[in-house]
């Protein structure tokens, strides 16, 4: 048997195809019919919405059809990713800063490391180390990069950083590391009630609310806490893993006695909930599952089903809800659920993760605008702004993270899966299911 979602992923390639244009180094993605919204989108190089993403389905694509074509236009991708990095004073249009992970050259040098892993190439490998000596070297004397400490920004530079440098024999990155995290600590704080906390992302930062702070993953207390427990993992500072004492109590407290989910901003005033990676139980349950691998933490590994379960209190993803708008993406939408799913169900073993999985990859199929030649999904990216429909190409948004999602179901109902992970996505990458 094949994987069942593989004609369906060559079908949203093709429509990808369409929007390929040749650059002097290579190729990269026309995504500018991807947003149309008031404020600008993200660069075509990013891991977001641009290239440095869709190389990743490319990528899985080509693995699991066993056609070379893919992989050969992920190749020549790369040759654009590395010239854009080499390129002098090179910054990303978008990046949360210079060296963000989902928006900025972090991400490039996530793509180009895939490449360099499948086919060592020089240049994609002067890429990467420039970028990564890039983040030692511009660290500043607090130990920030840009000052906001969620994985959207430096949290993310970090895990990057620790990641990629040791294979690329960078000096100095435990240093940096060390730096980082001291720097972090010094951002906890405790509420009224006693709950400790990180702020990821100051609202500021974005034109957020006021007096507010995101409670999700990327942005919120849960990411920067997986960023330290990975910081203490590379660096073996105690320290770093006593800095998350009392986050995972923050989500207990103010979520459900059995489920886990949050408003999407604290103090609360909406009454909204979302559901995804972003900012919602998808996300926060990453750093449940990591806190349990990493600190043999009971309580944290029924948080992790707690969080899960989180998405029943809104009766995501069969139905919508002022958090789960019109989105089907990786980043705030039902892939990222799928995500999720999977997850679960290979770091558990469980079947009914698997069948919910299934059902949630039966919801993509219904909801995805299918013709003989295209495969895409309509999506109202921004919440607020539902009538602004478009069909965006991206990983995090768009149809490539969707198209991977329902690849790496497949693979998984055929008792495997061999796929790449993003550097916040703690669940196995390697798995055949045991005979």
């Amino acid at each position: 048997m094949k994987n069942q979602y593989l004609p369906l992923a060559k079908r949203v390639a093709h429509r990808l195809d369409q929007h390929l244009k040749k650059t002097p180094a290579g190729l990269t993605w026309d995504i500018s019919h991807s947003f149309a919204g008031q404020w600008r989108y993200y660069d075509e190089a990013s891991l977001y919405a641009g290239a440095s993403g869709i190389i990743k389905f490319y990528l899985l694509l080509a693995q699991v059809s066993g056609e070379t074509r893919y992989f050969t236009t992920a190749y020549q991708a790369g040759q654009e990713l590395a010239a854009r990095a080499l390129a002098p004073a090179e910054h990303l249009e978008k990046a949360f800063s210079k060296y963000a992970y989902t928006t900025g050259l972090g991400g490039v040098a996530q793509a180009l490391a895939w490449l360099d892993q499948a086919q060592p190439t020089p240049r994609f490998a002067q890429a990467i180390c420039q970028i990564l000596q890039g983040i030692v070297a511009e660290q500043r004397p607090d130990g920030a990069w840009s000052g906001q400490i969620g994985i959207v920004a430096d949290g993310g530079t970090a895990l990057l950083l620790g990641h990629l440098a040791p294979r690329y024999q960078i000096p100095g990155w435990q240093a940096a590391l060390r730096k980082f995290g001291a720097y972090v600590l010094r951002q906890r704080q405790v509420d009224a009630h006693g709950q400790a906390y990180y702020v990821g992302l100051d609202l500021n930062y974005v034109g957020g609310p006021a007096a507010k702070f995101n409670t999700g993953f990327p942005l919120g207390p849960a990411g920067v806490a997986y960023t330290l427990l990975k910081l203490a993992a590379w660096t073996g500072e105690d320290r770093f893993t006593a800095g998350v004492t009392g986050i995972r109590e923050f989500y207990e407290y103010y979520g459900q006695k059995e489920a886990i989910l949050l408003p999407h901003y604290h103090p609360d005033t909406e009454g909204i909930c979302y559901v995804g990676y972003c900012g919602g139980p998808v996300g926060v349950a990453r750093y449940f599952y990591q806190l349990a691998l990493q600190q043999d933490d009971r309580q944290a590994a029924r948080d992790f089903a707690a969080a899960i379960a989180g998405l029943d209190l809104v009766q995501a993803p069969a139905k919508r809800s002022a958090g789960y708008w019109q989105t089907e993406n990786y980043c705030c939408g039902t892939a990222g659920i799928l995500n999720l799913q999977l997850g679960a169900y290979l770091a558990t073993g469980q079947p009914a993760y698997l069948t919910q999985a299934q059902a949630t990859g039966q919801l993509l199929v219904n909801r995805a605008v299918q013709t003989t030649q295209a495969v895409y999904w309509h999506q109202a990216f921004e919440r607020k702004v539902p009538t602004n429909i478009t069909a965006a190409l991206g990983y995090y948004d768009g149809a490539a993270g969707i198209a991977s999602q329902l690849l790496e179901l497949g693979e998984i109902e055929q008792g495997h899966l061999n796929t790449h992970r993003l550097i916040d996505d703690p669940y196995p990458a390697t798995w055949k299911l045991s005979q």
